[in-house]
């Protein structure tokens, strides 16, 4: 691997570091009233995404069909851009090695960078099989979405995921984010900013959101989507060695 480091919403329709917060906050001010992104907006995700494969890693229990990833993966599948799902045996039992075979795998299926895209326990597989030293060098980057804290998480539900534990606190190779809500039984804060930290990663605190998975009804999730193309742009400029002014950035 190479040791490259760095410091409810409606359906969308497509047509066609940095300091994530207050990118995001003005794109917000291009959303209609009824809460859906401009065309502008989504062609330029499309173009953004048009070099990679998202591959969506889901977490304990996985993603419901109402889940933003399971809503991503239609949105993203009906506009062109190359994205797929790593599957599981058995998602409510999560058994520590098979989960870990079926994310290398399914990395190593991809003919393009690949851009995760992981929710809660994935998170965790993710950095597992970083650590392990596991994951090809095609991996560009990494949306980290409430990683779950396996350690401190609701007490009732630990034993599920206790081979997950302790969690990996080494750097990523690569450009990412983590994003964490403020009421999320499985993450706190603090925890949050503390991954993000240790992995070298950026923060982005998303809110009251709850555990930003099958409980939360986000539909499309637009927040999400403009945290993963303000990550895909940061690829861009890390990995291809292009210029600032020849990346189109949302603004």
């Amino acid at each position: 691997m190479s040791a490259l480091k760095r410091k409810p919403v409606p359906r969308l329709s497509f047509s066609g570091q940095s300091r994530l917060p207050q990118k995001a906050a003005s794109l917000h001010q291009q959303v209609d009233v009824q809460g859906s992104a401009p065309e502008e907006i989504v062609r330029r995700l499309s173009a953004s995404l048009a070099g990679f494969e998202v591959l969506i890693v889901p977490g304990l229990d996985g993603s419901a069909r109402h889940h933003w990833q399971s809503s991503w993966q239609r949105l993203f599948r009906a506009n062109g851009v190359a994205v797929r799902r790593v599957t599981q045996a058995n998602w409510s039992k999560p058994d520590y090695e098979n989960w870990v075979t079926a994310l290398v795998a399914a990395v190593k299926k991809s003919k393009k960078p690949v851009l995760l895209v992981g929710h809660s326990l994935g998170c965790l597989l993710i950095t597992h099989a970083i650590k392990k030293g596991l994951l090809p060098e095609t991996v560009a980057g990494a949306l980290l979405v409430a990683p779950a804290d396996v350690e401190n998480g609701p007490e009732l539900e630990r034993y599920r995921v206790a081979a997950f534990s302790p969690v990996p606190l080494s750097p990523l190779p690569f450009p990412s984010v983590v994003v964490g809500s403020r009421n999320d039984p499985w993450l706190s804060v603090t925890s949050a900013r503390k991954f993000a930290r240790h992995w070298s990663a950026s923060f982005v605190d998303a809110g009251r959101k709850g555990h930003i998975g099958n409980q939360s009804d986000l539909g499309d999730w637009l927040d999400g989507l403009l945290f993963l193309d303000r990550l895909t742009q940061t690829v861009l400029l890390e990995k291809t060695g292009l210029s600032r002014h020849q990346k189109r950035v949302l603004q």
